[in-house]
């Protein structure tokens, strides 16, 4: 009996850490948005989080590491407005979700012209590279490149 009660006391123990952990992550994370930004003018490339109101650790490393590229990267662009950041739930957000076709938490990459989004790529692979950084930022990279105006030009 001692150590059932011992064993049950432990699964309990974890179940209630676990969902403190979970609880904490999903409020930590910073609150980025699109809003009270002009951008129906504008030709720029809109990354999306897209994640689900239930938030893992890992989900939650995979947005940190989307926003560290763009701040790493493309923080030149993105104080042009040529590119921005967007966190958005899709359990929330049902027409968004529709649109991109978001079934569980990934990074979409989308063209955005005169405010209406005119090609995207949802990006599934960041789930099998979040732990490789490297790649992680290259994926992303060239998925953002496809829609980035060249130097100098305008696409």
């Amino acid at each position: 009996m001692k150590k059932d009660g011992k064993v049950l006391k432990n699964v309990l123990t974890a179940f209630v850490l676990i969902s403190i952990g979970f609880a904490l992550g999903k409020h930590s994370v910073s609150k980025k948005s699109v809003q009270g930004k002009d951008t129906k003018k504008a030709s720029l490339v809109r990354v999306y989080y897209m994640h689900g109101t239930m938030r893992c650790t890992s989900c939650n490393n995979i947005q940190k590491m989307t926003e560290q590229l763009l701040e790493d990267k493309y923080l030149q662009e993105m104080a042009d407005d040529k590119i921005e950041f967007a966190e958005v739930n899709f359990q929330e957000n049902e027409t968004l979700a529709k649109r991109f076709d978001v079934l569980a938490s990934c990074v979409v990459v989308a063209k955005i012209q005169a405010g209406k989004i005119v090609a995207h790529q949802r990006l599934d692979k960041v789930w099998t590279l979040f732990q490789k950084p490297a790649e992680f930022n290259a994926y992303i990279s060239k998925a953002i490149q496809v829609y980035l105006p060249p130097q100098g030009g305008t696409k």
